[in-house]
């Protein structure tokens, strides 16, 4: 039995739902929505709700930001991908808002206005507190079922996320379940070769991941690629060159040095670093062996020797985990290790990537399909196999236990 419910605990037709969805994308300057890759990955829960009257709350971007802005685009693409009109209204939970959701029938989808023009939403404070809100108080009376769909956003001790939770009976949505399944299936590695490829510049949100799985047991082996790979190649005692360790530095990762040596010690042979790197040399790649760095030069890939053994590594794992870049994606000429492991990830027996840059990678490269699972929130899946305790779950796990007893 799950510690949390979902949509398959309760009866859905024709209750009064309140959903918290995560519809955050870019926009342009003039509102149009440039990427609905988050409305579409909601589909399955608004649609396992036809028959309910649904209210959708959401957010965009955030104040300060020249696309925070109001919902009135997103109720529009809603409607086109569910192929239902979705009502938005311009309110949040004032007299507007309630009105309008008296007033629904059964199959009626509302949108209501952004949440973080609701300061009170942005604060981050217990589950409880946020019970007390305004918000909570004058919808919750309104509705027999909370949802919570919104995984991107479960990191956050939000008033839209967890107040709800207190006041009613909560369920994650169909999102929410896939992604707790998918990254509960990582950290696990049940299932051997489990590997995790890790790189980008966040190396201390990696080496947070790498010291969780490995206290968890699961997995068999980490690739660490990027600046990740930098930091464990200094732990090792290879020599990175001036320029590279200058970086590192820079970002304030020096102490992250120990860190890594630590579990280099604890865990022998099983954090793999490359052999070998891709150098910048005036927008040229130049591939060295590891030792072979030029003080002045910067790593911007893995090199050639590196990518053949980690795509073979991955290729015949049977779990594999992936977060950042492999070097520069940006720029073609070092985007070659992060190309290749990723379409090496697609062979592998179930293939799970974070979010970020590297969901941007698999877009770019048209690989989305082939993946077992592309996880739709960037901070929080790091978060979440960081092994936090992200409060949106917590609530919807706190909200199970009342309900059942």
């Amino acid at each position: 039995m799950k510690d949390y419910l979902t949509l398959d605990d309760f009866p859905l037709n024709n209750q009064r739902i309140l959903v918290r969805v995560d519809v955050n994308s870019p926009m342009d300057p003039d509102g149009t929505i440039l990427d609905d890759k988050r409305f579409r990955s909601h589909l399955p829960t608004l649609r396992d709700l036809e028959d309910a009257r649904v209210v959708l709350m959401a957010h965009q971007s955030r104040a300060g930001k020249k696309d925070f802005t109001t919902l009135e685009a997103h109720a529009k693409r809603l409607t086109q991908l569910l192929r239902r009109e979705v009502t938005y209204v311009d309110d949040i939970f004032g007299t507007r808002a309630r009105e309008s959701i008296r007033a629904m029938k059964p199959g009626d989808v509302i949108l209501l206005e952004n949440t973080r023009f609701y300061s009170e939403e942005n604060i981050s404070r217990p589950a409880e507190d946020h019970a007390k809100s305004h918000m909570v108080r004058g919808l919750a009376p309104l509705f027999d079922i909370f949802v919570n769909d919104a995984f991107a956003v479960s990191h956050r001790s939000h008033l839209s996320v967890v107040g709800f939770t207190e006041v009613l009976p909560s369920a994650a949505g169909r999102l929410m379940e896939k992604e707790i399944e998918a990254l509960d299936m990582g950290v696990r590695g049940n299932e051997h070769p489990s590997i995790f490829v890790l790189g980008g510049t966040k190396a201390d949100d990696s080496i947070k991941v790498i010291a969780n799985v490995f206290n968890r047991g699961g997995v068999d082996q980490v690739l660490v690629t990027g600046v990740v790979a930098t930091v464990f190649q200094m732990a090792s005692g290879i020599d990175v060159g001036e320029r590279n360790r200058e970086f590192v530095a820079g970002l304030d990762y020096s102490d992250l040095v120990d860190v890594a040596r630590d579990l280099l010690d604890k865990n022998p042979g099983k954090i793999v670093v490359p052999g070998d790197v891709a150098l910048d040399q005036d927008g040229e790649r130049l591939d060295v062996s590891m030792g072979k760095i030029p003080p002045d030069l910067q790593i911007a890939d893995i090199g050639l020797e590196t990518i053949v053994e980690f795509s073979k590594r991955i290729r015949e794992a049977k779990i594999v985990v992936l977060n950042g870049t492999a070097g520069i994606f940006e720029k073609e000429k070092f985007a070659l290790g992060t190309s290749e492991i990723l379409k090496a990830s697609t062979e592998a027996g179930f293939s799970i990537a974070g979010g970020g840059h590297t969901t941007a990678a698999i877009e770019q490269l048209g690989l989305e399909p082939k993946f077992s699972h592309v996880s739709t929130g960037g901070g929080a899946s790091i978060s979440y196999l960081s092994g936090d305790l992200l409060p949106g779950i917590e609530a919807l796990k706190k909200a199970a236990h009342r309900y059942r007893t």
